[in-house]
């Protein structure tokens, strides 16, 4: 496998962008401000595929940008900057220990995935296709610390094993859509 993508990085890597995860978060922010304004505009921005046949192309991209459930209250907010922030600092982190085409290659698939599934199955979520990120940090870096709650100290290891349980217990009592969208991410 390391060769294929050798091969690839070799062929294909100076088309591969720099610093995706900065865009990524950007318009998550940008999205989920306009939805704590308008939480209506939700409905055209998830990925529904029957609205894509429809010609609504635009959700092909847009429900990557939607936040995880921040919710609007007092903590959403709060919540939702701190997911952010810990999404970047995920995925530069990746970005910097695999390079830029590897790190984009991984995301593009799980996208292409997501896509595919919720062709197949009906709309599916981005949330997966984030904590995926989050299991490829805790394996590549195991012994980072993170402040839980800004207070208790956590090695990724830790959070790594504790996604893996979240996305395996989502999977076995899940509907078609949570399977779908756990087995493309």
């Amino acid at each position: 496998m390391d060769r294929w993508l050798s091969r690839l990085e070799r062929r294909f890597g100076r088309y591969a962008p720099s610093n995706v995860t900065f865009w990524l978060v950007g318009l998550s922010g940008f999205t989920y401000a306009l939805l704590y304004v308008k939480p209506e505009a939700l409905e055209w921005l998830i990925l529904d595929p029957s609205a894509v046949a429809r010609g609504e192309v635009w959700r092909l991209f847009t429900f990557l940008f939607l936040p995880w459930g921040g919710g609007t209250g007092v903590l959403g907010p709060l919540f939702t900057i701190f997911a952010l922030l810990f999404l970047y600092t995920v995925g530069t982190s990746l970005e910097a220990e695999w390079g830029s085409f590897r790190f984009d290659l991984y995301y593009l698939i799980g996208v292409l995935g997501t896509i595919v599934a919720s062709l197949l199955v009906g709309p599916v979520t981005n949330a997966y296709l984030n904590l995926s990120l989050i299991l490829a940090f805790a394996t590549v870096f195991p012994d980072y610390e993170i402040l839980l709650f800004l207070i208790l100290p956590v090695k990724m290891k830790w959070l790594g094993l504790l996604d893996a349980g979240f996305l395996g217990w989502a999977f076995l009592g899940g509907n078609a859509n949570v399977k779908a969208g756990i087995a493309a991410a």
